[in-house]
């Protein structure tokens, strides 16, 4: 196998990753890895711990190249992450998508899927939770579908995961899960053991910092702003409107926001939507892939890039590639609002190693 690909957030990156990424190396050791990594916001409806370049900057200690996953799948429901992610890896004519697994198999095609409309109220996940899928198996549930519909060639790579589960808050060692690691962090708890490079955390952001923008945003705008919304469905922006004065913190947000009906990652992505100002009717437009933008890479990684004809590889955002990249752009511009990082998409040259 020649190329393969991991579709990943590195939030931050950690020793699983490392152990992910040694793991696929051990089967393929000549293989060139890229790593197809969200920005400034992730899959669950998050700002990013650490943005990414220096997410980048930790996982080029380890992979080949690292290109970013565009900021409209990369917060989105697992169906649609996914398809981004396998969209990217057609564009580079990858061989192989390895991917962490609860169970190291692919054992999903059994399995019941969602409906649209449990899609659209975020409903999917628990659902699929019900099958008794984790986390990681959730999104190999999502890899395999994607693949079939887009890119049935690739072969996909399963690598049984070890330490915690994705969501576990507990500290297990060296293996600890990401958020874990976040969480602890921000408790003032050593978090040294469980990242190859922990002195990169630099300028880490939680949703709470972006509060009183985020609540700024949603009492600027009228219901009927509110309502162009992507995925502001059910009279939702009714309901922001009427509760987002009574509110002072974002935990207190989610909790009134939250119910059987929309999950708490439905709600943070609606309001990340809400934050970067992304319109129902500019979806479609931001979910065509018109280039593909490098991050970081080495020396196989360059090689791997100049190989490939007929892709639009963008390796500097300036006055002429900008239009590729506008959704990117603003997240990063409002990223730095809040975690004081300088790092722009026009300042910020390629990551290059040697």
């Amino acid at each position: 196998m020649q190329t393969i690909g991991i579709i990943c957030e590195y939030n931050p990156f950690h020793n699983g990753h490392q152990y992910h990424i040694a793991q696929a190396k051990k089967l393929h050791p000549d293989a060139t890895i890229v790593a197809i990594m969200s920005g400034q916001f992730v899959q669950r409806g998050e700002p990013a711990f650490v943005n990414k370049y220096i997410r980048t900057e930790m996982a080029l200690d380890y992979v080949d190249l690292v290109v970013e996953l565009p900021q409209i799948y990369a917060v989105s429901y697992a169906d649609d992450f996914a398809l981004g992610g396998l969209h990217i890896a057609k564009l580079l004519r990858l061989d192989g998508l390895s991917f962490g697994s609860e169970s190291g198999e692919l054992q999903y095609t059994e399995i019941a899927q969602p409906t649209t409309k449990e899609i659209r109220t975020g409903a999917a996940y628990p659902k699929l939770m019900d099958q008794r899928l984790k986390s990681n198996d959730i999104l190999g549930n999502a890899y395999l579908k994607a693949s079939q519909a887009i890119y049935p060639s690739i072969k996909l790579m399963p690598i049984k995961r070890l330490g915690n589960d994705y969501l576990d808050e507990t500290l297990t060692g060296e293996i600890s899960s990401a958020t874990a690691i976040r969480k602890n962090y921000f408790k003032k708890t050593d978090i040294s053991t469980t990242m190859p490079r922990s002195e990169l955390v630099i300028n880490p952001v939680k949703w709470e910092d972006f509060f009183l923008l985020l609540k700024y945003r949603i009492i600027s705008m009228s219901t009927e702003e509110l309502s162009e919304i992507y995925t502001m469905y059910e009279g939702l922006e009714k309901r922001l409107k009427k509760v987002i004065g009574q509110v002072d913190t974002f935990d207190d947000l989610i909790e009134t926001m939250v119910s059987k009906r929309y999950t708490k990652s439905r709600i943070q992505r609606l309001l990340v939507y809400i934050l970067l100002n992304i319109k129902e009717d500019d979806v479609n437009a931001l979910k065509a892939i018109s280039a593909i933008r490098v991050l970081g890479m080495n020396d196989k990684g360059r090689t791997l890039i100049k190989s490939i004809d007929n892709v639009n590889i963008i390796t500097n955002i300036n006055r002429e590639t900008r239009e590729h990249f506008s959704l990117e752009i603003k997240a990063t511009e409002i990223y730095n609002l809040i975690s004081g990082s300088n790092m722009t998409d026009f300042n910020t040259p390629v990551l290059y190693r040697k």
